[in-house]
């Protein structure tokens, strides 16, 4: 299996990306959206995006959202990891395409 870990704090990329290598998963990491959008777009596979929601120049509901509008990644699986949430952030986040929700 395949991850795309994209978060703006290199802290916690450096901290879950190698728990999740622990875990036979294959990790890239990018630190901001539009660098996670050009991995996505690169020909690398991917199974899963796990993807911070406060990051600079594009939130994660945005860069769910460029996900969504692509028609070779629609179906992609995409999990919000974030301090964010309230109700209101979840359920937005919901309508931006993520298919789960994780508290950090």
């Amino acid at each position: 299996q395949s991850v795309l870990l994209v978060d703006d704090s290199a802290f916690f990329r450096n901290m879950l990306a190698p728990v999740l290598k622990a875990a036979g998963y294959k990790v890239r990491t990018a630190p901001n959206a539009q660098e996670g959008l050009a991995a996505l777009r690169s020909g690398q596979a991917f199974d899963v995006v796990l993807t911070d929601i406060e990051m600079p120049e594009m939130n994660g509901f945005e860069f769910a959202e460029n996900i969504r509008s692509d028609h070779n990644l629609v179906g992609l699986p995409i999990i919000a990891l974030s301090a964010m949430v309230s109700p209101a952030a979840i359920e937005r986040g919901r309508q931006a395409g993520f298919h789960d929700y994780v508290a950090k």
